[in-house]
């Protein structure tokens, strides 16, 4: 090899390296090449993605694990609690692939829980839910008190799983075992600080949430906010069970997420706000690019 060449191969290889260090890719002539969609998408340990399947239901990548929030894959039908399901899911159990873990909020409503979920439970090797939930459910449920943490270790790292207030209807109501709810934060090392709401319908409770969770574990990534305002005649003369539009924005706004996810909106006749309304009242707040857009449903969305 002359002089000549030795001297192009030199800097075809200083190129490289110094595009390497920029984030770029060159081919071996030197000249840039632009990365490619595929290599700016993170996978494995690094993805952190959300699948909505449908109502309350979906499945969160993060950290190297699968899961899984408030599992109703039942077709559409009507229930004995005289609640209908008005549209199937994005997809059923056996399309689901493997989930580590479940949320669960609560048990009690079949809007959170339905047959299907329950039959899929027994198949997770972890449910994190309420003590009432243990209780009716069974042994393969652990049962967690507001701020009881667990541990869910991977070879992508741990996730501390902490379990947070909720309240399942306005503030001062006592809707005894019925109401008993629970949300969720997910944490650790290298894990996006996560915030899921559950069916908590109060932003006094959410923003008392929100200051524990600034103060002791850190600025919240990503808001999972259960809205749609639901509603029953049969429940405190129909005032809303889980977060209205207007008090949904007004939780992020105060929690201030770099991301919400909005679930709880779709797929149940209970709802008496939709996906629109919502965007309408974070956009009143000016904070409708935080939203993230989880149409359609069934297709992964990427948080990272």
């Amino acid at each position: 090899m002359n002089r000549s060449t030795l001297l192009r191969a030199a800097v075809a290889a200083a190129s490289v390296s110094l595009l390497a260090a920029c984030g770029g890719n060159a081919s071996a002539d030197g000249e840039e090449k632009k990365p490619s969609s595929a290599a700016s998408t993170p996978s494995g340990a690094d993805a952190f993605t959300v699948t909505h399947v449908g109502g309350p239901t979906a499945v969160l990548e993060i950290a190297g694990q699968r899961i899984l929030i408030d599992p109703t894959f039942d077709a559409p039908k009507k229930y004995k609690s005289g609640m209908s399901k008005i549209k199937g899911p994005a997809f059923g159990p056996e399309k689901l692939g493997k989930i580590d873990a479940v949320l669960l909020s609560h048990d009690q409503h079949d809007d959170n829980l339905d047959g299907k979920g329950r039959e899929l439970l027994k198949d997770v090797p972890v449910v994190f839910s309420t003590p009432g939930a243990h209780k009716r459910l069974g042994d393969h449920i652990t049962p967690l008190k507001s701020w009881e943490q667990r541990e869910l270790k991977s070879s992508g790292g741990t996730i501390k799983v902490t379990a947070v207030p909720a309240l399942h209807g306005p503030d001062g109501v006592d809707r005894g075992a019925d109401g008993e709810v629970t949300g969720f934060v997910l944490s650790g090392k290298g894990v996006p600080t996560t915030y899921i709401s559950g069916d908590n319908a109060s932003v006094k409770v959410a923003k008392q949430v929100g200051d524990r969770i600034k103060k002791d574990i850190g600025a919240i990534d990503t808001a999972v906010l259960f809205a749609g305002a639901a509603r029953t005649p049969a429940i405190l003369d129909n005032a809303p069970l889980t977060l209205t539009s207007k008090n949904a924005a007004l939780v992020a706004e105060d929690l201030n997420p770099r991301k919400v996810v909005p679930l709880h909106t779709d797929s149940w006749d209970i709802y008496s706000e939709d996906i629109k309304s919502l965007v309408k009242a974070f956009k009143d707040q000016g904070i409708d690019g935080k939203l993230v857009d989880l149409e359609p449903a069934g297709e992964k969305k990427n948080l990272s």
